[in-house]
């Protein structure tokens, strides 16, 4: 099967690795190899190549920023598709008050919340420091400081079993931390207010700052490991058990936040389950609360 993979891949002109580690493309640093790590850069291309593994019934992953993922020590049996070549922005409307931006899965948060600088555009300070892509924040319906990613969505392209669909997602569509909606997101449309720059500026300013403050953005993590219960926060939860600065190996419960994990070295996936469910037992004993995982897991069965 792998020889045809092959000749599929060289046929349509996509770059992929073989046995390629995964660790360097994850925001923790942490993970074995995939049997295959490819790079399509249209998104003709990427359609092909994903009907052709589903009729082989080849397993594969969609991977975006690397951010709120952990791989297995052991790797991944399937393909890795990277979207970081499927970028690019459209301005599909324009008025005096809003905009609406048509935006690929492949470009970084950072990268857009770039343009909106510049242009004067409002709705998406609230992610200022994510290192994810648009792809992935919405997949997750990513939000923080009261605000989520749903607010401002009005379309979603998406690449559903062989078909190319789009949908304008309703509040039902939305779950904490889940767009339902299954398929590959290959486009967003962006609703957005325009606004003055300097107000933008600023709002990006206050909250890039209060993440400094209060999340380890220069370690190596992959974002919040625990979904906050209802009536709760998962990281007051955990420092309440007493565990910030908590070891397993070279994985530790973080000094600044309890909610995340830092690989201080060359921690394992496997270090960084125990110290999951040493968190999760801990505050299930004190609390009676159950602690649900928001990072997803690649090659980790029952995580």
């Amino acid at each position: 099967m792998k020889e045809k993979i092959k000749e599929f891949l060289e046929k349509n002109k996509i770059v992929y690795l073989e046995k390629e580690p995964l660790a360097p493309y994850t925001t923790i640093k942490i993970g074995g190899a995939c049997d295959f790590f490819v790079f399509p850069s249209e998104e003709e291309s990427l359609i092909r190549l994903l009907k052709f593994l589903e009729s082989i019934k080849f397993p594969y992953y969609i991977l975006g920023g690397g951010s709120n993922l952990l791989v297995a020590d052991e790797g991944f049996n399937g393909m890795v598709i990277s979207f970081r070549k499927l970028k690019g922005i459209e301005f599909v409307k324009e008025e005096k008050e809003e905009v609406i931006l048509k935006v690929k899965a492949g470009v970084g948060v950072n990268e857009l919340l770039s343009l909106c600088l510049k242009r004067g555009f409002s709705g998406l300070e609230f992610l200022a420091g994510v290192p994810a892509t648009i792809g992935g924040i919405v997949k997750m319906n990513a939000g923080a400081f009261g605000r989520s990613i749903s607010q401002i969505v009005k379309k979603v392209y998406l690449y559903q079993e062989g078909v190319l669909t789009y949908f304008e997602p309703k509040e039902e569509d939305w779950s904490y931390r889940r767009f339902k909606k299954e398929g590959v997101i290959l486009e967003v449309e962006f609703r957005l207010k325009k606004t003055e720059k300097e107000a933008v500026k600023s709002k990006v300013l206050e909250f890039l700052n209060k993440r400094r403050l209060t999340q380890p953005l220069s370690k190596r993590t992959f974002g919040s490991v625990f979904k906050n219960p209802p009536c709760y926060y998962a990281g007051q939860l955990i420092e309440a058990c007493g565990l910030k600065g908590y070891r397993v190996g070279e994985a530790e419960i973080s000094k600044k936040h309890a909610n995340f994990i830092v690989n201080l070295g060359k921690a394992k996936a496997k270090e960084v389950l125990e110290l999951m469910k040493i968190a999760r037992n801990k505050v299930w004993e004190k609390f009676r609360v159950s602690l649900e995982p928001e990072v997803k897991f690649l090659g980790i069965k029952n995580g």
